[in-house]
């Protein structure tokens, strides 16, 4: 029988899903460009910080995630398909290392997270519903 996975519970494990996915998704063929030019050593405490506030109500990230992407957008125009990939890496990278309440927390939250900013800088179309739905153990 295989050992249980553990799940999220500190800012620890936090940074260890962070910091694995942020090493994927530099290099991913499809997202990895949008990521040049970006100091992700400066960036990972504060994505640290936005993650454990939604797990844990911390009160540890104070900022404007959707200004920031904005101006990405400005830099680098995101479509549909980064987002989708975004999503796809995060859920892949918390289930390689965790599960239970908390991981799911943070995946449902990455998939509100997506769709949101999906429809205010790409536009409404938004993500396919079945895409959405993938991962969440429904038998739709």
């Amino acid at each position: 029988m295989l050992p249980s996975m553990p799940d999220i519970t500190s800012r620890a494990d936090i940074a260890a899903v962070v910091n694995a996915f942020y090493g994927k998704a530099t290099r991913d063929p499809l997202i990895g460009h949008l990521f040049e030019g970006l100091d992700l050593e400066a960036h990972l405490p504060t994505m640290h910080g936005f993650w454990e506030n939604i797990l844990f109500r911390t009160g540890a990230y104070k900022g404007g995630m959707m200004y920031k992407h904005l101006m990405l957008n400005a830099r680098k125009p995101l479509e549909a398909g980064h987002f989708e990939r975004w999503l796809e890496l995060f859920t892949a990278t918390v289930d390689e290392r965790f599960a239970g309440e908390n991981a799911e927390v943070a995946k449902q939250y990455a998939r509100s997270i997506a769709q949101t900013m999906l429809s205010r800088i790409v536009g409404p179309a938004g993500l396919p519903m079945a895409f959405l739905d993938a991962g969440r153990g429904d038998s739709r």
